[in-house]
């Protein structure tokens, strides 16, 4: 464990040295980052201000589901959710046969090598509208507050899991550069109340592609909300991240090298 958190530490080191040499770029990029990030909660605001609504949820609660949605994705984005990027970028130049040199596992170096601090304005944005939104409710006890951070890390295997399926799958296609529209799409669902869905699309988003997990599910605790079926839930998450580990070094082998 030291030895893991001693390589982030190097790596979150260099990333740092190389935007500050474009201090101007790297607070644009922050600041461009968190203000899309927040427009799809302004959109709600004003949805909620026009009169709609989500049945059976008020504006605060949808604006915390977001928040602890865009919390899961800022911390996601930056430690390893570039993977995807990497690989394709590495793949597509031959240069990947690197990583495979180096004296440590491939998928561990392939995470700490995707690191990407531009990403940390994901994290900011959450973080600003999580304690908004949690401000205009009672604070919540220890209880509540452990089971939130068992099922909020439950939420990260879900983006892990995805971020390695994804990354995987360049291995064989590397033209597959739609893999982020592929991924914004299935894990919007998790950004709004699942129960505003029909009962049969819950099963979907709960037991099969547990999207449910990154952003709804945590939040629904702190908000006091009982929801069944959450222990199913949490087995899928971590079921899900195994997959994902076993899908990614399959799909290692069918990597045939910048000459194949």
């Amino acid at each position: 464990m030291k030895s893991i958190v001693s390589c982030y530490i190097t790596i979150m080191k260099t990333r740092l040295a190389e935007k500050m040499a474009y201090r101007g770029d790297f607070f644009i990029s922050i600041s461009t980052i968190l203000i899309g990030d927040l427009m799809l909660p302004f959109i709600t605001y004003l949805i909620y201000r026009s009169g709609a609504a989500f049945p059976g949820w008020t504006l605060e609660e949808v604006l915390f589901i977001q928040a602890v949605f865009l919390l899961a994705q800022g911390i996601a984005f930056p430690f390893f959710f570039g993977i995807i990027q990497l690989t394709l970028n590495q793949v597509r130049e031959g240069t990947f046969d690197i990583l495979l040199l180096k004296p440590r596992a491939t998928l561990f170096i392939s995470l700490v090598s995707s690191f990407d601090i531009d990403d940390f304005g994901r994290l900011l944005s959450g973080n600003v509208l999580f304690w908004f939104a949690l401000s205009h409710f009672p604070f919540p006890g220890i209880v509540e507050w452990l089971y939130f951070f068992l099922l909020f890390l439950c939420s990260l295997m879900v983006l892990l899991a995805f971020s390695l399926i994804m990354s995987a799958l360049l291995f064989k296609w590397v033209g597959s550069s739609r893999v982020y529209d592929i991924f914004d799409s299935l894990t919007m669902f998790g950004f709004y109340p699942v129960t505003i869905f029909t009962r049969g699309f819950q099963r979907l988003v709960l037991y099969v592609f547990p999207v449910a997990m990154i952003g709804f599910i945590p939040a629904s605790i702190l908000l006091g909300r009982t929801i069944d079926g959450i222990e199913i839930t949490v087995m899928v998450s971590v079921v899900s991240l195994g997959l994902g580990i076993l899908f990614w070094h399959a799909m290692l082998k069918n990597y045939t090298s910048a000459g194949g």
